[in-house]
């Protein structure tokens, strides 16, 4: 089980570059906003696994709290996006 918790955080890690490449090189701001919101969630995902593999429930604590602030962020900037402003 472990090894295969470890595979899947690598694999994980390799797909955070591709979308890396799409949150630089993305055709429209909102497939950059996109890439990295996916982003996002996969280091949540690798951090919930962490905290799996080593038995540590301090990486399930940074997870909501990373989880929370995306969401505030992505609302922030989408809002500024459509508004041009923040308030």
């Amino acid at each position: 089980m472990i090894y295969i918790s470890r595979l899947v955080i690598v694999l994980l890690s390799i797909t955070i570059f591709f979308c890396l490449y799409r949150a630089v090189i993305g055709p429209t701001i909102s497939d950059q906003v996109m890439a990295v919101n996916v982003i996002g969630i996969k280091a949540v995902a690798v951090f919930v696994l962490l905290g799996v593999v080593l038995h540590e429930s301090f990486y399930f604590d940074v997870a909501m709290a990373y989880i929370v602030l995306l969401y505030i962020a992505t609302l922030a900037l989408m809002k500024y996006l459509d508004s041009g402003r923040l308030d």
